[in-house]
C-alpha cells in the first residue's frame, strides 16, 4: 500500500494551492454520497515540503517538516466544502508509524487546534503499519510514538488507532490500554480470541471496518464459490456485530481504494447479507463514536431518526 502513496504523494507534496482544491473536492464527494458527517485523516508532515517515506537516512530526519501550512491549506479548503455543501468535516491527524520523529509535532499541532473550528482537528492516530506495537524489535519507534501518545493523553486528546488489521491481535489491547485509543482502525484480529472481543465490548470501543481495503491490505481474504463469485459471509465484521460489539462501517483511502461508503454499504447489503436494521445500527454506532460534542450530535441523531422513519 505504500507504493501507492509513493506514486501520488510527490505530485501533491508541499502544492498548497492544489491540497486546497482537493480538501475542498473532498467535501463535495462526501455530499454527493449523502454524508452529514465526516472526520477526514491524513499525515500534514507527509504532505509537506520535506516529507518523507523513509527514516533511516540522515538527510531525511535532517530536513525540517513544517506541517502547519498543509494543514491551513487543508482546512481553507474543507471550510469552503463544508460552507457550500453543508456537510460538517473534522480532521485527524495522522503518526505515521515509520516517522516516529513526527509524532511529538503531531500532537502538538493537535492540541493548539483542537479549537479551531469549523473543521477543527479533533484527534490523533498512528497509521501505516503496526511495528511501533512492539518495542523489543523497534525500540525507537515504539519509544517515540509512546512518548507522545503519552502526552496526548494528559493533553485529553480523542485518539484512534490503526491495530490489528495485519498485526498481533495483542496490539489492540495495547493501543487501548497504553495509548488510550476509544477507536481501532479495522481490528479484524480481535475475533481470534473471544475473551478479547469481550474486553472490547465492555470497554465500549469502536472499530471502524472498511470491506474493501480489508482484501486490498491483505487483512482478510474473502473465498470464491465454483461459480467464481466472491463470498464476503465470513467476514470479521458479521462476527463482530454477531458478539455485540461496537461496529461502524467507512471507506478508509476513497481514491487509493478506488471506492466510496456508498460501495462499502454496497458490499454490506449485497455481499455480506446485512439488514437495514443492522446498516442503521452501525451508523449509529459511528456517530456516537464520532469526536463531537453531545450537542452536534444530537443534531446528527434526529437526521438519522428521520431517515429511519422513511425506510
Amino acid at each position: 500500500m505504500i507504493k501507492c502513496f509513493e506514486i501520488f504523494v510527490p505530485l501533491v507534496q508541499g502544492n498548497i494551492e492544489l491540497i486546497e482544491q482537493l480538501s475542498y473536492n473532498f467535501v463535495k464527494r462526501q455530499a454527493e454520497q449523502n454524508i452529514i458527517y465526516t472526520e477526514v485523516r491524513y499525515s500534514p508532515h507527509l504532505l509537506a515540503n520535506g516529507g518523507s517515506f523513509n527514516d533511516n537516512d540522515g538527510n531525511d530526519k535532517s530536513v525540517l517538516v513544517n506541517a502547519d501550512p498543509i494543514i491551513d491549506a487543508v482546512t481553507r479548503g474543507l471550510r469552503l466544502g463544508e460552507e457550500e455543501y453543508g456537510v460538517k468535516v473534522n480532521q485527524i491527524l495522522c503518526c505515521l508509524s515509520f516517522r516516529p520523529d513526527w509524532s511529538d509535532d503531531v500532537v502538538r499541532i493537535a492540541h493548539e487546534r483542537r479549537d479551531d473550528t469549523p473543521c477543527a482537528v479533533v484527534g490523533i492516530d498512528i497509521a501505516a503499519g503496526e511495528d511501533h506495537f512492539d518495542k523489543n524489535a523497534f525500540p525507537d519507534n515504539h519509544n517515540s510514538h509512546y512518548q507522545a501518545f503519552q502526552k496526548a493523553k494528559k493533553l485529553n486528546l480523542n485518539v484512534t488507532m490503526h491495530a490489528g488489521e495485519v498485526g498481533s491481535i495483542s496490539n489492540i489491547l495495547h493501543a487501548v490500554e497504553h495509548y488510550n485509543a476509544s477507536r481501532i482502525g479495522h481490528g479484524y484480529r480481535v475475533i481470534e480470541d473471544k475473551a478479547i472481543m469481550d474486553r472490547m465490548k465492555e470497554l465500549n470501543i469502536h472499530f471502524e471496518v472498511c470491506p474493501t481495503s480489508s482484501v486490498e491490505t491483505g487483512a482478510w481474504m474473502y473465498k470464491q464459490c465454483k461459480a467464481g463469485k466472491t463470498v464476503w459471509t465470513d467476514h470479521p465484521t458479521i462476527y463482530m456485530l454477531d458478539h455485540g460489539m461496537n461496529v461502524g462501517l467507512n471507506s478508509d483511502d476513497p481514491a487509493v481504494f478506488d471506492t466510496s461508503l456508498t460501495w462499502q454499504f454496497r458490499i454490506a447489503v449485497l455481499k455480506m447479507g446485512l439488514k437495514n436494521e443492522q446498516l442503521i445500527h452501525m451508523t449509529k454506532n459511528c456517530l456516537e463514536a464520532a469526536f463531537l460534542c453531545n450537542e452536534e450530535k444530537i443534531v446528527h441523531r434526529k437526521a438519522i431518526e428521520k431517515f429511519e422513519i422513511s425506510v
